[in-house]
């Protein structure tokens, strides 16, 4: 599957055709920022602490897109673009959206890069939200070899999946809910189809428009998964706050 020229597609798609079904109301606040720190821990590779911010621009009612970054520690720097296309919402609100996302992971200490382009599907429904897509990634060595050349690896056609389930419903407003989530993949982070996250999510909405979150979980360690002790654990604590 060749993705690289996807999000244009979507991007032309999403501003020519509205959604079918029921009509949405441009939102209020065209741009959401999200913030969060994070912790990782693994008794291989240490404590590793960082963040990361997000800015969503909601482009129309059936179109946004979004940039981010992460940073943790020594482990990992990252970097990601997405755009997201509504292509059917109903008149319960339940949505059926095409996500096309482009990720570069940065390992300072194994001199390493990665690459990675996924096109995804999504149903967005009161209290489950489901993900399913392919992805590309590419691999490649910073440092040149004495021969002169680098060491690269292609990975085509790796499976994305999620599927989160929550305490209230998610097309109308609460002052809070919690929920779990099963994937394989995070915000900076695509794993291989058989090596999953597991986490609990709770959200808490301030007034004037902020949202608190947490999410922990396990998850795999290791460079590039080479560890006997295949699970550590995770703690991200963040705010969203509509613009």
């Amino acid at each position: 599957m060749n993705i690289k020229h996807t999000l244009p597609l979507i991007l032309m798609l999403a501003l020519a055709t509205p959604a079918i079904g029921q009509e949405t109301p441009l939102p209020s606040h065209r741009l959401t920022l999200t913030g969060y720190g994070l912790y990782d821990f693994h008794y291989a590779t240490g404590d590793i602490g960082g963040g990361a911010l997000q800015l969503a621009w909601h482009v129309s009612p059936t179109f946004s897109l979004e940039a981010g970054a992460e940073y943790a520690s020594s482990n990992r720097i990252a970097a990601k673009l997405s755009g997201e296309a509504t292509l059917l919402t109903t008149s319960q609100g339940r949505r059926l959206t095409l996500r096309n996302s482009y990720l570069w992971r940065h390992f300072p200490q194994l001199d390493l890069q990665e690459f990675t382009g996924a096109l995804q599907v999504g149903w967005h429904a009161r209290h489950i939200q489901l993900h399913l897509g392919l992805c590309n990634r590419y691999t490649a060595a910073l440092i040149q070899r004495s021969d002169g050349g680098r060491g690269t690896v292609f990975e085509p056609m790796n499976v994305m999946f999620a599927a989160e389930g929550w305490w209230h419903n998610l097309l109308t407003p609460h002052a809070w809910n919690i929920g779990l989530r099963w994937s394989n993949y995070n915000d900076f982070i695509i794993e291989r189809v058989a090596n999953w996250f597991f986490s609990a999510k709770a959200l808490y909405t301030l007034p004037k428009g902020a949202d608190l979150y947490a999410e922990v979980g396990i998850h795999p360690v290791g460079s590039l998964n080479l560890t006997a002790s295949y699970d550590g654990w995770f703690l991200h604590l963040g705010a969203t706050k509509q613009l």
